[in-house]
């Protein structure tokens, strides 16, 4: 089929049967209309995100989608999430409005779901006064989100639910610092946990663009899988609560030389300037989100949701919302056993018997879903590396054992 020169096939993503550009692998800026595959993931976690959301208000749902392409993320909303009333998706590209209200037709949804021709913020701007404001925003840009955060919090009701991805990967994860301070307000650090340094960020600029506005966030699901971060946050109004969220807001500090690091609380702290371990200079990133990002009632239940359905990823998906549960209540800021093993010049031990050697230490240790290597613990840099040596039998005399000893 052949829709104004562009080349189109039929689809089917969860409930819903799409009609796509052929090329879809091409990226925005080389494609008409984009539609990515890949994305299926982060999609079928988002309407688990949406079914626990209902359950957990109580009431129906009006949800807005202000970069949505084809159309499949608020088609979808539509038809697999129980209680959702109303759904506007909007794109200013006048191809992809028109292809979106083409399958909203398909999927029999003309009165549910409104496709608007407009530029994301000036759509969110609609929704802004009293009366006219949603429960649900999703940002879905190709790139960062920045630009279109203020207008999305502007956007929604007290107790609304703001989600979000970012594509924007090398800025966030310490390749292009300078950029990150410009989008986000933020430092980024290229090291081996950046992933999880890069949601903090996020989340840390969720909250200032917030401050403004004399609201709060809560953190209820992140994550990082493939090439992007998802984010999904309560927002609650309110001075008081919007201070009171503030005090999460702070730096990272860590030092090169030795690995040690840690988060330090307070947008205007006094910051370490030497490594309490080796004394070497510290390498400062944020400021960030220093508390929780999960909320292990919330993930759970979108687990349960997830499980429950009959999305054909469902094992992954399940996997990976299994190790945030567990991960929800660790430590902040994970090691990897090869930047570990790394450091020690030796041979990677078994993840799981550096686990359990840690724990019959009495140390709380706990797998990430950030990375395949990584985990979350309360020990510091040298037990875990002392943990290290004992299981691959490194000796004093040992140069990777002298070298930790004296980074």
């Amino acid at each position: 089929m052949v829709f104004q020169g562009i080349e189109l096939r039929r689809i089917v993503e969860g409930e819903a049967s799409l009609l796509v550009p052929s090329t879809s692998t091409v990226s925005p800026p080389s494609s008409p209309v984009f539609y990515n595959p890949r994305m299926e993931v982060s999609r079928d976690i988002a309407i688990g995100c949406l079914r626990a959301y209902h359950k957990m208000v109580g009431r129906d749902l009006k949800v807005i989608e202000p970069l949505t392409a084809t159309g499949v993320r608020g088609i979808r909303y539509a038809k697999e999430v129980e209680g959702v009333s109303e759904v506007i998706i909007g794109d200013v590209n006048p191809l992809a409005a028109e292809l979106a209200k083409r399958n909203v037709e398909l999927n029999g949804l003309t009165g549910v779901v409104r496709v608007e021709k407009a530029e994301a913020n000036q759509l969110l701007s609609t929704m802004a006064k009293p009366g006219s404001r949603y429960d649900v925003v999703d940002l879905d840009p190709f790139g960062s989100p920045a630009p279109y955060v203020e207008a999305a919090l502007r956007a929604l009701n007290s107790g609304g639910l703001l989600m979000l991805t970012a594509t924007d990967a090398p800025p966030l994860c310490g390749v292009y610092p300078r950029v990150a301070e410009r989008r986000y307000g933020g430092r980024s650090l290229r090291t081996e946990y950046c992933h999880e340094l890069a949601v903090r960020l996020i989340m840390g600029f969720i909250c200032r663009e917030a401050g403004k506005l004399d609201l709060a966030i809560k953190p209820l699901l992140s994550y990082s899988l493939e090439h992007h971060f998802r984010v999904c946050v309560l927002i609650e109004v309110g001075a008081s609560k919007s201070t009171f969220s503030f005090r999460y807001l702070g730096y990272v500090e860590h030092c090169p030389r030795c690995g040690h690091r840690f988060l330090k609380h307070g947008i205007a702290t006094a910051l370490e300037e030497r490594c309490p371990l080796c004394g070497s200079r510290l390498l400062i990133g944020g400021p960030l989100w220093c508390g929780p990002i999960q909320d292990r009632m919330f993930v759970d239940q979108v687990l349960r949701e997830v499980e429950a359905s009959g999305f054909r990823h469902k094992r992954r998906e399940s996997s990976l919302l299994s190790t945030i549960v567990e991960e929800s209540q660790a430590p902040p800021l994970y090691y990897t056993v090869d930047s570990l093993s790394h450091r020690l010049r030796s041979r990677e031990p078994p993840m799981t018997s550096i686990m359990e050697e840690l724990r019959s230490s009495g140390f709380q240790v706990y797998r990430t879903h950030f990375h395949p290597k990584g985990l979350k613990t309360d020990a510091m840099i040298n037990d875990l590396l002392s943990t290290i040596a004992r299981l691959v039998k490194i000796g004093a005399d040992d140069e990777g054992y002298q070298a930790y000893q004296h980074p």
